[in-house]
């Protein structure tokens, strides 16, 4: 730290304003073995002993407010830390502030003002020549560590949507939590690696062609678009109230206990009902006690019914997709009143409809698994640091 002249007005005005503080002995040392022989030009070197006050005067003579600022506040020494001595040589790399919680109750880690070390490491030859590599870990949470990193928005919500139905990133994962991230000169995410202390999750940005280009995971199964989302849709619009749950119940007509194998939902009488997932209609009639019914078969052994229908909108055989209006709310069958029950199957086993959040589907994979490996291996090298 260069100090290019104290005059006798400064070092009086500063030792006012140590000493209504309560730093005078600090002050006294400071300026008796230190203040006299400073020159113009001189370094200081920072030690433990001396280490607060020349900090302080370094901000007194770079910030004209600083001395009101240090009158309002009554800030205490500890509102300042220098870096060691073995960083401390170098004012642009020396320097850390340990800023106060939002309660002014504890301090909050060390931040790093500047540093010449950048994150991020620029890919200078080979396929990705151009591409940014990120490797680091989890601190807080994923998105503001990305985000700290200089990874743009745009990447940091490609690497989400493309990896969610992997990882939830939200609640799953942990400080200490790695995660990798290569991204192309436009911005766009070619590839990024979630690993977590039990499994890891890989995402490849993979071209098959002009303006051809989809995201496969690393066992090459193809990500799903947001669209083709393998959660179920709701069978009802807005907030889903249940009014019986899936399980052992008495019954509010027999006045017996039963099983109740599905799960009836609040509905007024004409409410639209969707179905909650692709498939086919196999049945859309009157049966036993759950009056107005229909079945929709579903892939992987899946089956979804839904009685005590007022009005059918489709029929036996139709195809249809998730999301869409098959019928309207009623209490017809063995009822007291209006509302939706849903029931959930698979291969004949019923299921409770609320414990599942996805059925599996189909997905393609990726053709092409030769050229797959060679791009796997490419980023492998990358992240190596090859």
């Amino acid at each position: 730290m260069r100090i290019s002249g104290i005059s006798n007005r400064v070092r009086i005005l500063c030792g006012g304003v140590l000493m209504s503080i309560g730093y005078s002995p600090l002050l006294v040392d400071f300026f008796a073995s230190n203040g006299a022989s400073i020159k113009a030009g001189e370094q200081i070197a920072f030690s433990s002993e001396n280490e607060t006050v020349p900090l302080m005067l370094a901000n007194l003579l770079n910030e004209e407010n600083f001395v009101q600022e240090l009158l309002k506040s009554k800030l205490s020494i500890d509102r300042f830390r220098v870096g060691s001595e073995s960083t401390a040589g170098s004012s642009a790399d020396g320097f850390y502030v340990a800023s106060r919680s939002a309660d002014s109750s504890a301090l909050k880690a060390p931040r790093k003002l500047s540093s010449n070390v950048s994150p991020v490491k620029i890919i200078s030859n080979g396929e990705f020549s151009g591409s940014k590599f990120v490797k680091s870990e989890i601190t807080s949470n994923f998105y503001k560590d990305a985000r700290s990193l200089g990874i743009p928005a745009v990447v940091v919500d490609s690497v989400i949507s493309n990896l969610s139905s992997k990882v939830d990133f939200w609640r799953s994962l942990k400080k200490g939590d790695a995660f990798e991230i290569l991204y192309g000169q436009k911005n766009v995410m070619l590839y990024s690696k979630i690993t977590t202390k039990r499994r890891q999750f890989a995402v490849y940005r993979v071209n098959q062609g002009t303006n051809n280009s989809a995201y496969y995971f690393d066992n090459g199964e193809k990500v799903a678009a947001r669209s083709n989302s393998n959660h179920f849709a709701q069978p009802l619009k807005g907030k889903l109230c249940v009014s019986s749950a899936f399980g052992r119940r008495f019954h509010p007509i027999t006045g017996r206990y039963h099983y109740h194998t599905g799960v009836d939902f609040k509905a007024s009488h004409g409410s639209p009902v969707f179905a909650i997932c692709n498939g086919t209609v196999t049945r859309a009639s009157r049966y036993c006690g759950y009056g107005n019914c229909i079945d929709i078969k579903h892939q992987a052994g899946y089956s979804s019914r839904y009685g005590h229908l007022s009005r059918f909108m489709v029929r036996n055989g139709t195809k249809v997709k998730k999301g869409q209006l098959i019928a309207f709310s009623g209490s017809t069958g063995v009822s007291s009143g209006s509302h939706l029950h849903l029931e959930l199957a698979r291969n004949n086993n019923v299921l409770n409809p609320l414990s599942l959040k996805m059925i599996p589907e189909e997905v393609p994979m990726i053709q092409n698994r030769s050229r797959f490996q060679v791009l796997k291996k490419q980023i492998e090298r990358i992240s190596a640091g090859k």
